[in-house]
């Protein structure tokens, strides 16, 4: 066991061992979160605290639970294959395919993604006479989402007339899903806490079995995830929950801040642990993130220290207007790989929305420097790869409409319109499935139109001859003969394109097969729905996007670009101190990234709905301090000092000369001091 804590400092040991009551970690950008969180998982098994399988954890993204599960498998071995380590839909997917029969859900249920659900909102509203210009189908996507990630989805109180006859679409949209043997992404954990509410020896079998939660990014958690949490650990308070509240960045998605900020409110007797010592960037770097997070009040407060002594390259940088912004970027690029070999991998460009990437995509192209945008179209949201995840969709779950129709439809078949509606009618008159629907409208057919559904059939039927889902997906692509059909329709560049990510499925689906001891296709498709395109990171390109999208990464070298009121933050936010906070701790995830690099910039006018206005800097770089770092930097910045009454510190900025010299400093104990530096100690 002192092998395990001696990789740990104080705080984090404290962390690890402490199991009496409740407990709130409160951890900063950088100092070891995930580290604390996966030894503390290993500390249990090895004290026999509790079971592998008796123990519950859950991360925000299926890149973070498989980085904890490979870090706790370094730590304790094969055990670590019992914990409940996923994501919270991942998780409660397990308890759905164990349980989820007592709400009426079949055993082979599958997930319909984004795009689908956004398709059948569009068939719906047609189906109904609804103007989807007048009223987007998106909107009511939406206001679904915003519906089930609610306590009154959940107790099935009926909903809102949100928007124009929401209530119509909302019942048709749920009965689809229920007929094809779907759920949504939502359903997840609301038809989870339903199961619980609704049968109480299920709840009670639960929360039997879990003899400690454990939640990572906890100011992630919206009010369903923690109605869920709180639902899991009513027999007892072995719970811990670790997060930074400076770090709630996802309100608009119904994130709440106050389930970290009020944690201790709720759950009697917790204690607070703070984790505020910083292990990726260099000291004038937190200097402007404290500097700035701390003009928020709605906190718990905590203050990041140093620990690593290097020199930082901080600049702002004011350009004549978007176009010269996208340019210093590229150009400071260039210097960063040519003099100081910093990896293009290593280098990001931040921004507040997506909208401003195009400028930095056309200067990079121009300069040949390869990018990559994060949170553009995932993987398995590409055409291609839906297209072919639709026959295995369908051959999964025979009630699978959506599926059923994109595979008729791509590559085309000759099966219109027409004869889908009658699919879908046997459908209906005759209680089917589409599978069997489709076998009894064959013998209906003309002889041509009979062979083609035939073909169909043969397809979907020819997938259980192999075990392999490798194997499944290369049996598809050779009966739709759809490398051709790229070929065909596709010029040069987007055909090769389109094969290379066919052959990269396959190759998914190798990996999933070596790494699964139990295949299972319900489950691989699974995972081809929870995947975001920020776990598809490639390396050898620099890295543009989101502020959002940046959470949980870090880069030697950071741009935080369009730092203009209005912005950033945005207009809608700046005069809402809620919005303008959550606007201000976004900023702060986008500092926190960097760890020697970090370059500032503000445009003086840019193109706005297509007219040019003038632009001025954001508040936050006043916040930031940034001025009082721009002193004489050159020799001790980062230095480490004693000085008597406050103890040991590190030097953040020097302002000055000679005897006349300041300096800004973090001491371990007493935060931030401005002092002589002549009355300085260096260490």
């Amino acid at each position: 066991m002192i092998s395990l804590l001696e990789n740990l400092n104080e705080s984090q040991k404290e962390a690890v061992e402490y199991i009496d009551s409740p407990l709130l970690v409160l951890s900063g950008a950088g100092t070891g979160k995930t580290r604390v969180i996966t030894y503390k998982i290993a500390y249990l098994i090895k004290k026999k605290i509790a079971q592998p399988e008796r123990i519950f954890a859950v991360t925000f993204t299926n890149k973070a639970a498989d980085e904890m599960k490979k870090r706790i498998y370094d730590l304790i071995g094969e055990k670590s294959f019992d914990i409940w380590l996923g994501t919270f839909h991942s998780n409660a997917l397990r308890i759905l395919r164990r349980d989820g029969h007592l709400l009426g859900l079949p055993s082979n249920f599958t997930i319909i993604d984004q795009d689908d659900r956004l398709a059948l909102i569009r068939n719906i509203l047609k189906r109904v006479g609804i103007d989807d210009k007048k009223y987007p189908p998106k909107m009511y996507l939406n206001i679904i989402s915003n519906y089930k990630n609610s306590i009154n989805f959940v107790k099935k109180i009926d909903p809102q007339e949100y928007i124009y006859r929401f209530n119509d679409v909302f019942y048709l949209y749920n009965e689809e899903l229920k007929r094809s043997a779907l759920i949504d992404f939502d359903d997840m954990l609301s038809l989870t806490l339903r199961l619980f509410y609704e049968n109480k020896d299920i709840l009670q079998f639960y929360s039997h079995l879990f003899e400690y939660i454990l939640v990572d990014e906890f100011q992630d958690t919206n009010n369903i995830q923690f109605e869920f949490l709180k639902a899991l650990r009513i027999l007892k308070d072995k719970i811990c929950v670790v997060g930074d509240d400076d770090q709630s960045i996802y309100g608009w998605r119904g994130a709440e801040v106050g389930n970290i900020v009020f944690f201790d409110k709720y759950f009697k007797n917790t204690k607070i642990i703070r984790l505020e010592n910083n292990y990726r960037s260099a000291p004038k770097i937190l200097y402007l993130a404290n500097n700035l997070i701390s003009n928020n009040k709605f906190r718990k407060g905590k203050s990041l220290k140093p620990e690593i002594n290097i020199d930082a390259e901080i600049l702002l940088n004011s350009c004549l207007d978007e176009k010269d912004e996208a340019n210093f970027v590229v150009k400071k690029i260039e210097k960063l790989v040519q003099e100081y070999s910093i990896p293009l991998n290593e280098i990001a460009v931040l921004y507040r929305t997506n909208a401003q990437s195009r400028n930095f995509e056309v200067a990079l192209n121009h300069k040949n420097i390869p990018y990559q945008v994060i949170g553009s179209i995932s993987f398995y949201q590409r055409k291609e790869i839906k297209d072919i995840l639709s026959y295995l969709r369908f051959y999964n779950n025979k009630f699978d409409t959506t599926s059923m129709i994109r595979a008729l439809k791509n590559p085309p078949k000759g099966i219109g319109d027409k004869t889908i509606a009658q699919i879908i009618e046997i459908m209906n008159e005759k209680n089917l499935s589409a599978y069997d629907s489709i076998v009894l409208l064959t013998s209906k057919k003309t002889a041509a139109a009979s062979k083609r559904l035939q073909n169909f059939i043969d397809i979907i039927d020819g997938i259980k001859q192999h075990t392999k889902i490798s194997d499944m997906i290369k049996h598809i692509v050779d009966k739709t003969d759809y490398i051709n059909h790229i070929k065909k329709t596709e010029d040069i560049f987007m055909a090769d394109n389109r094969i290379y990510n066919i052959n990269e499925l396959i190759n998914s689906a190798v990996s999933y097969e070596e790494s699964t001891e139990n295949i299972s296709l319900t489950d691989f498709l699974a995972t081809t729905t929870l995947q975001t395109s920020t776990d598809e990171m490639d390396n050898g390109s620099v890295k543009l996007m989101t502020l959002h999208s940046a959470k949980g990464l870090e880069f030697e070298a950071v741009f935080l670009v369009g730092l203009e009121d209005g912005l950033f933050p945005l207009f809608s936010s700046m005069d809402e101190d809620e919005k303008l906070e959550e606007e201000r701790r976004l900023c702060y995830v986008g500092i926190t990234r960097a760890k020697r690099f970090l370059y500032l910039t503000y445009a003086k006018s840019r193109l706005i709905y297509g007219k040019r206005q003038d632009c001025y800097p954001s508040q936050f770089l006043d916040e930031m301090r940034i001025n009082q770092i721009k002193g004489d930097q050159t020799k001790k910045d980062g230095s480490k000092v004693i000085h008597p009454k406050y103890g040991k510190g590190v030097i953040i900025s020097i302002k000055g000369n000679g005897d006349d010299a300041k300096a800004d400093v973090i001491f371990e104990n007493s935060g931030i001091k401005k002092m002589a530096l002549k009355f300085l100690k260096f260490i």
